[in-house]
């Protein structure tokens, strides 16, 4: 046991009292959830106590914090990292790239691309480079949609896809409440918003999908994403695989002959 002077505390505690704090739990509440007592929460949260690695794992689940949020409560404890953050290009991560690589792949002629959780393009497949340019790797959505007036002239339904997107940045932001990136980015995308109304819920189709403007025709597509399931690495489970797919038959045909057709750059 680490005894303190009064009115200190320690890296771990003031951490662990922010989540606490931003989850709206008391203290006798989290120690139920982890088997404990609120006095022992207590004195993790003065640093009268250090916490085991156990512990720490415990209370990142029952905070519902993010991997890469929880290696840095073991950090602030003193304790090494439990969740690898390496490059998707790592070898450790070699299958789950090759897996990624043939959603791709399968995927064409549709457009389908890889982002992380501040919305960065990671990876894209051919379809998504004839449709949106070839300099989508490596752009950031956000910035591409919420920042160029351009950019998101080209979605019919831009109200529509604007507050869905705010929307899933503030869900995010909810998870990560931390994360000043994110924030950036739902700041950006408030300001986008400022002045728009949001839409009514769709009377076509059960979920909001982008209708793209290219060369005077209306390219109706349907979203969807995937993702791994529970991981235990930082890198996988920031990973978000995006599908496009056509609503009609107009967008079935646009995709099968984009082949022969140069970048349209949304």
């Amino acid at each position: 046991m680490t005894h303190r002077q009064p009115g200190t505390t320690s890296p771990f505690g003031a951490l662990l009292r922010r989540w606490r704090g931003n989850r709206g739990l008391s203290q006798l509440a989290l120690a139920a959830a982890v088997g404990s007592t609120s006095r022992h929460m207590s004195f993790l949260e003065t640093g009268r106590s250090r916490p085991s690695e156990q512990m720490v794992l415990r209370l990142g689940e029952a905070l519902g914090i993010p991997l890469r949020e929880q290696n840095r409560l073991l950090e602030a404890a003193g304790l090494p990292t439990a969740y690898p953050e390496v490059a998707l290009e790592d070898a450790d991560l070699a299958p789950f790239r090759a897996a990624i690589d043939q959603l791709l792949t399968a995927h064409m002629p549709y457009p389908a691309v890889v982002v992380d959780e501040h919305w960065n393009v990671l990876l894209a497949n051919r379809a998504s480079a004839t449709f949106f340019g070839d300099a989508l790797v490596g752009s950031n959505l956000a910035h591409r949609y919420f920042a160029d007036p351009a950019a998101a002239e080209a979605i019919v339904n831009w109200p529509q896809v604007a507050w869905a997107g705010m929307d899933r940045l503030r869900h995010q932001l909810a998870l990560r409440p931390f994360d000043d990136k994110l924030r950036e980015l739902a700041m950006l995308a408030e300001q986008a918003t400022v002045g728009l109304p949001r839409p009514s819920p769709p009377t076509e189709g059960l979920v909001v999908c982008p209708w793209f403007r290219v060369d005077g025709q209306v390219i109706r597509m349907i979203g969807m994403a995937a993702r791994f399931d529970i991981t235990v690495a930082v890198t996988l489970e920031e990973l978000r695989v995006e599908l496009l797919y056509p609503l009609d038959s107009d967008a079935e045909r646009f995709f099968r002959e984009a082949g022969t057709t140069k970048p349209a750059n949304h």
